[in-house]
Formats: C-alpha cells, sequence, structure tokens
C-alpha cells in the first residue's frame, strides 16, 4: 500500500484551501511556475519509485527473512508504535547525511530548491533520493519489522511531512518540544546561516535536540539553496547540484580530487576550481511574474500531465507492456516542455509544437489498440493536442507570453 499516493487526493485539497485561504488574507505563497514545477518533480519521482524502491526491498527482505534478532507481530499497537518511532529515527539519519556529503545532497538538493515556501513544496521530490537513502533503513529488518509494516509506517511518517510545509502556521508552543512543526520545518528550508542543516526530524524533533542539530525560527526566513537552481524544468533540476560537482571534476587537475570532491562534504571544492565562481541566490527570485496568456495555456497543460500521470499509476499493473512507457515518455516531455515555457525559452513554442505533435500521432495510433468502448480515451487526448496547437498558435505573435530568452 502506497500511502502516500492514496494522500495525494487530499494533498491536493490541502492546496486548494491553502490557497483559498491565502486569497482571503492577501497573503500569496504560490507561484503557478514554483508550484507546477513542485508537482511536475512529485510525478518523476512516482514514474522512478518503482524501480528505485526495489533498492530497499529486495534487500530488506532478504535481511528480515535470513538475518532478523526478532519475531514481532505486526498486528500488535506496540509494534506498529515501536516500529513508527524507530523508521523516523532512521529518517533523521538518512535526512541528516543527505545534507552532509555532496554526492547525496545531489539527489535531496532538489526538495530544497524552491524559493518559494507552501503545501505544494512538500511534494518537490529528488527523483533519485531513494536510490541514495536505503541503507539506512535496512536496520529495522535486523530488528524484525515486517516489509509490509514497513512500507506502510514508511508512508505515513513521509505523508506527516506533508503539512509542515506551510507559512500559515505559527509556533505551536509545546507540540514543538516533541513534533516537527511548520514553524521548525521552516528553519529546516532556510538558506540562512543560522538555519542551514537544522532541524532533519520529520515527525519528532527529539532526534534533533538530542544530536544537536536543533534550531528555532528567529528570524524571516530566505527560502531556496544557496547555489540556486535556477530552472522550472523538474528533469534538469534534479540533476543541477551533480552538474556543478561534474564541471570541478573536469576542471580539477589532481586526479585524487576528481574523486573524492564527489565524497566530501557538501560545499567542499578542490582548491585550484574556487575562481570558478558558482551560483549565488540574488535578491529576486526566478522568474517571478508570467503574462496572462501563458498562464492560462500553462495550466491547463500542467493539469493534463498530471492526469496522466494518474493514468500512468492506473495502468502500470495491467496495460500492455508499452503503454505506460508511452505515458511516461508523455509525462516527460510534457515537464520539459512546462519548464521552458515557464522560464520563457526562444525554443520554448517549437518544442510544444513536436511534443503536441508527437502526442496526437500516438493517441491516435494508440486508440487503434482499444476496443470501441475505450477509443474515446485516445481521441480524446489527440483532439485535446490539437485544441494546444491551435492556442499555442493564437499566443504565438505574442512575444511576452512565450518568452524569447
Amino acid at each position: 500500500m502506497n500511502v502516500a499516493v492514496l494522500a495525494f487526493p487530499l494533498y491536493v485539497l490541502l492546496m486548494l484551501l491553502e490557497l483559498v485561504y491565502e486569497r482571503h488574507v492577501g497573503r500569496h505563497t504560490y507561484r503557478l511556475a514554483d508550484a507546477s514545477t513542485s508537482i511536475n518533480t512529485a510525478v518523476l519521482r512516482v514514474l522512478l519509485e518503482g524501480p528505485l524502491r526495489l533498492l530497499l526491498i529486495v534487500p530488506y527482505a532478504w535481511l528480515h527473512e535470513h538475518a532478523r534478532l526478532f519475531e514481532l507481530d505486526a498486528a500488535s499497537p506496540w509494534v506498529w508504535l515501536g516500529g513508527f518511532v524507530a523508521v523516523d529515527f532512521c529518517f533523521y539519519w538518512a535526512h541528516r547525511s543527505l545534507h552532509r556529503y555532496n554526492l547525496l545532497w545531489g539527489a535531496h538538493q532538489p526538495h530544497h530548491s524552491s524559493e518559494d515556501f507552501n503545501l505544494s513544496t512538500a511534494l518537490r521530490k529528488g527523483a533519485f533520493q531513494p536510490a541514495f537513502d536505503w541503507p539506512f533503513y535496512l536496520p529495522l529488518a535486523l530488528l524484525g519489522v515486517p516489509l509490509p509494516l514497513f512500507l506502510v509506517l514508511l508512508g505515513i511518517q513521509l505523508a506527516y511531512q506533508f503539512w509542515i510545509h506551510t507559512q500559515h502556521v505559527g509556533r505551536l508552543g509545546w507540540l514543538e518540544r516533541v513534533l516537527v512543526t511548520p514553524s521548525l520545518h521552516r528553519v529546516h528550508h532556510g538558506q540562512n546561516a543560522c538555519y542551514i542543516d537544522r532541524n532533519h526530524g520529520g515527525v519528532f524533533i527529539v532526534w534533533d535536540r538530542l544530536f544537536g542539530t536543533f534550531a528555532e525560527e528567529i528570524e524571516p526566513v530566505r527560502y531556496g539553496v544557496t547555489t540556486p537552481v535556477r530552472t522550472f524544468d523538474p528533469i534538469r533540476l534534479q540533476f543541477s547540484w551533480w552538474r556543478l560537482l561534474w564541471d570541478d571534476a573536469r576542471a580539477t587537475r589532481r586526479c585524487r580530487d576528481k574523486l573524492r570532491l564527489w565524497w566530501m562534504p557538501t560545499g567542499w571544492r578542490p582548491a585550484d576550481v574556487l575562481s570558478r565562481p558558482w551560483p549565488k541566490m540574488g535578491e529576486e527570485k526566478f522568474a517571478e511574474s508570467y503574462p496572462p496568456g501563458l498562464r492560462g495555456y500553462a495550466l491547463v497543460q500542467f493539469v493534463a500531465i498530471n492526469i496522466l500521470a494518474l493514468g500512468f499509476l492506473a495502468s502500470v499493473a495491467r496495460a500492455a507492456f508499452w503503454e505506460p512507457w508511452l505515458l511516461a515518455f508523455s509525462i516527460l516531455a510534457g515537464c520539459v516542455g512546462l519548464g521552458l515555457l515557464f522560464e520563457g525559452h526562444a525554443g520554448a513554442r517549437a518544442v510544444e509544437i513536436a511534443r503536441l505533435t508527437g502526442m496526437a500521432l500516438l493517441a491516435l495510433v494508440w486508440s487503434l489498440w482499444l476496443t470501441p468502448g475505450q477509443q474515446a480515451w485516445g481521441l480524446g487526448l489527440a483532439g485535446f493536442c490539437v485544441i494546444s496547437l491551435f492556442w499555442l498558435r493564437g499566443l504565438q505573435g505574442k512575444p511576452s507570453a512565450l518568452g524569447q530568452r
């Protein structure tokens, strides 16, 4: 049972409620481009979650079967409670390590890359993070926590973290002695010097208090990372930090530094490349405003991408082998196209035309494989692409709407 996927309708409802509340109080923390990018990174995570989670599931199942130290009853509420605390403890050390080392930070940095902070930020995921954090959970297999129970507890632990990504909940008094709250998690997302690498707990803040990584919210938080990603493309965003490391590895003269920089503390660079500046956070947020024409078109395409993602989840287990891959390709192409539109890239229109034309043709071919009762889905997708092409053509004469970077 994937708790995070099952909770997605609730996430959408809570984001809508947050938007309504912001409209009521006149305080706005959402931008279309940033929020869309955050949610699209969650879509990428969903596409990769299955194969990457095998890195955890396979060794976990083997250790539990052959090396567990205790026999635990999955029906016992005490096992559930103790297992939940243990999952959060392992998460703390995994999370802290992801912040600690260059290579690991590259897998987690996407989550911190947003310059806004709202409920959509909770969905901004490092698509490759499951490839790096899985070893930290294996001790639970040795302790005897059954795999199905572990996966449920991990899902609940991750689902808890959704609500703490908001600026509209203040300090919560005594709860902050035990639990991670929005105020304490805002600290974690701050690039302020006093906030960096603080408050790594997912549910319980006691780990940070015990192990010296706790900080309270004492000054206004500046969100984002000190080396900004400067992109709304959720795919490029995933590789932003690793690209900086790769450039340094190529530029440094010492072979030893080419290898060790990946495993050094986050931000470490060889001495002979320090003259090559890394991006620095400016005063203004990246591409903060968009013309109305682009807003409407991009919003519709964003909704379409997420409908395709839901289709992927619904079909991956029972569809023909090639159908989920077709949907995955369409989703990835849509994410790239939206990113280029949001960035005002000069090639955005050409990419969108190619994407929509290709999707329309693929949808028509796909409909030939469907039963007569199902062909409406393929024809409907093709029709949507054609309508989008005409809409895009209407924006052709508006450089400000499509961007000319």
